[in-house]
């Protein structure tokens, strides 16, 4: 055995120090030991069948950078997870691909991400008994058509238009205008045979609004694209490249009248239209794609984390204490005051996954019943939270990154890919900002009707004993001190002040801006920073929540890592006070609802969780079992070996091959541009 290098020491030393099993945790974070067994033969399986799982060789998508060769890259690794997946009967790359990126990355990816779950939330009995198994089945492959040019988030806004034609019982679907392309919808440029395409619902020239249909794109038996539809693929983006994301233009393609998915909205033979009893059951497949998005959105995070956490273990830099000698830069306090806020953020978002369950469960309890009384608050919940995960991943893979230094730089940190594929969600399927401005309307309304006296969803009763509690108690002061920010219960009472405060805050300026004559939307957009404020400060509140309650469920299992995670729950609570980066950081502290004194009480308990939670720092980045090949990253390796493996990857980067070829020279570069630069000629005249 070949002896260990200075960083394989330090980073056995640091995994010994841990104290938890970490194999424990990775088995609660993915629901149990079989599923944690059946993830890794999964990985196993496809890492094989890529011949990715050998660290010594430079990884592909280093290696070729040319657009068409990411692409094709993209094709073999959708292929490798979506026929395990068939082959081993599992849905562990349905959500997510087999480097944790949301699996939109891959040409597969939306076919059981939107394309399934569309035609099972929205078609009829006879539809989905059609369609679902031949999906599953791989033979055929879909994409979701949404998007366009000039249209993303405001889905009411859509152009593409398909009109009815009744004496052939089929809908002509065209693309009235430049605008109404289709833009942005992944794989659908070259990937797949079928696609679900949200377009106007014309009948006799009344147009029904946006509708969802199975359209064909190309011939499942020789792949060409059908008659009535142009196609191109969009290029380069920050990320994603392994798919195509593409546009779409329709003119004259012709689907049969059956192809509209009835489960909710029916068009008969003879043209009637009968409408959905919910004026939003064609967004469920949107608000599914949310759920999957937030729950998705901590894996990147993870991934950040557990590079940068790796890497400033095993890189040493500035005199240590004692001898001055140098040491692991993650004992500076400012790299493990970055790590471990981002660490703590990671572990929130994972157990948000718990209510987002719950929701998706109600959107299928929605599909089949046809019971939509609980949409309001489904679609408002999803909306929030896929807003508060994503750009919290996506500004702490980024703060991961620059943690790295100059190395986390380099693509082959693999830190830049998890950056961009992090900071897409924070985009697709709602732009952020929108979604809390949903969060916002949604709340006000409850607030004004508690105030009003009238009845609001149930499970939002919380709502109401805020709104009586701010009417006695809006001038009382929180009364914790030291140790006691410590305790659960009253970092969940700072947070529901600050929400509640916020969201009667803006109540208050709506009506004062309504009295001053101002209309009631112009109120809306002059008060909306605060309004977002208060709708980040109420999905912050529930994230707490179940972070609570995820901890809390590991009490049972393993004393040590309950310790563990707890240190991580009060990390994350009271670095949301007082982090510089924090939103609205500022709201906790304006109406003195806590004090000087006790935010110095909170950034002592800061300084001692950090201290406790060191020796856990590989343990709980080990917990989330990435693989070396999913992490894809020279300085986040498991065994430490970063200098090594980083310096080997680089003399293989096609560019030095060459150089080396052509004896430590690129020939074109010096014949065409270096030489005669150089020319005595040429010197002579500067």
């Amino acid at each position: 055995m070949a002896s260990q290098n200075r960083q394989q020491i330090l980073m056995q030393k640091a995994r010994q120090a841990a104290t938890f099993d970490p194999y424990k945790l990775t088995c609660i974070l993915h629901n149990g030991e079989e599923t944690a067994k059946k993830r890794r033969e999964a990985f196993r399986r496809v890492e094989e069948a890529m011949g990715t799982a050998d660290q010594s060789k430079l990884p592909a998508i280093y290696a070729n950078t040319e657009r068409e060769a990411i692409y094709l890259q993209g094709v073999e690794a959708g292929t490798a997870a979506f026929v395990d997946g068939i082959r081993y009967s599992h849905d562990f790359f349905y959500g997510l691909d087999q480097r944790y990126t949301l699996s939109n990355c891959t040409p597969y990816g939306l076919h059981y991400m939107m394309f399934i779950p569309t035609i099972e939330l929205q078609g009829s009995i006879e539809q989905i008994e059609y369609w679902v198994p031949v999906a599953k089945q791989g033979k055929i492959c879909g994409c979701y058509c949404q998007t366009e040019l000039a249209h993303g988030t405001f889905v009411r806004g859509i152009e593409t238009t398909a009109t009815l034609d009744t004496d052939n019982d089929e809908f002509i679907v065209n693309s009235p205008t430049l605008t109404s392309a289709k833009f942005w919808p992944g794989a659908m440029a070259s990937s797949c045979t079928h696609g679900i395409l949200m377009a106007r619902l014309v009948i006799r020239e009344k147009d029904h609004g946006v509708h969802p249909f199975i359209i064909p794109l190309r011939n499942v038996d020789n792949f060409k694209p059908v008659q009535g539809v142009e196609f191109g693929d969009l290029g380069m983006k920050m990320g994603y490249n392994g798919t195509t994301n593409g546009y779409a233009l329709f003119s004259g393609l012709r689907i049969p009248r059956n192809h509209l998915l009835m489960g909710h909205a029916k068009v008969h033979r003879d043209g009637t239209y009968v409408p959905a009893p919910h004026d939003k059951t064609a967004y469920l497949t949107m608000l599914h794609a949310r759920s999957t998005i937030a729950a998705g959105a901590g894996f990147k995070l993870a991934q950040a984390a557990t590079i940068a956490t790796r890497y400033s273990v095993v890189r040493e830099q500035g005199a240590g204490i004692s001898d001055g000698s140098e040491m692991s830069i993650i004992h500076h306090r400012s790299q493990n005051f970055r790590l471990f806020t981002i660490i703590a953020r990671t572990y929130a978002i994972h157990f948000t996954r718990n209510t987002l369950g719950k929701l998706e469960k109600g959107l299928k309890h929605i599909s089949s019943t046809h019971d939509y009384s609980s949409m309001g608050l489904d679609h408002v919940l999803l909306a929030g939270f896929k807003a508060w995960n994503t750009q919290v991943a996506a500004d702490g893979a980024e703060d991961a990154r620059k943690s790295c230094g100059g190395h986390g730089f380099v693509l082959t940190s693999g830190l830049p890919s998890i950056v961009a594929e992090a900071t897409a969600p924070a985009t697709f399927e709602g732009e952020n900002y929108v979604m809390y401005q949903q969060v916002g309307r949604y709340l006000l309304k409850c607030w004004k009707n508690v105030k009003m006296g009238k009845q609001i969803d149930s499970r939002l009763g919380v709502i109401r004993e805020a709104f009586t509690r701010l009417q006695v108690q809006q001038q009382e002061g929180c009364k914790a001190s030291r140790t006691e920010f410590l305790n659960p219960n009253i970092q969940c009472a700072i947070f529901s002040h600050r929400a509640f405060r916020l969201l009667n805050q803006c109540s208050e300026f709506l009506e004062n801006a309504e009295r001053k004559g101002e209309s009631a939307a112009d109120a809306f957009n002059n008060n909306l920073m605060e309004i977002i404020a208060a709708a980040r400060a109420y999905i912050e509140l529930l994230v707490l929540q179940d972070f609570i309650n995820g901890v809390e469920s590991t009490r049972a299992t393993d004393p040590a890592i309950y310790a563990a995670l707890s240190r991580l729950r009060s990390l994350f609570a009271l670095t949301t006070i007082t982090h510089p980066q924090s939103y609205d950081a500022i709201s906790f502290v304006e109406d003195q609802h806590l004090n000087a004194s006790q935010m110095r009480d909170i950034r002592h308990c800061i300084n001692d969780l950090l201290d406790e939670l060191l020796p856990d720092a590989i343990a709980l980045t080990d917990g989330w079992d990435f693989t070396d090949a999913s992490l894809c990253s020279a300085i986040g390796q498991y065994d430490g070996n970063v200098y090594e493996t980083l310096m080997s990857w680089t003399r293989q980067m096609p560019i030095n091959r060459g150089m080396e070829r052509g004896g430590g020279t690129c020939e074109e570069a010096w014949i065409k541009w270096i030489k005669p630069a150089l020319s005595p000629e040429l010197r002579g005249k500067l």
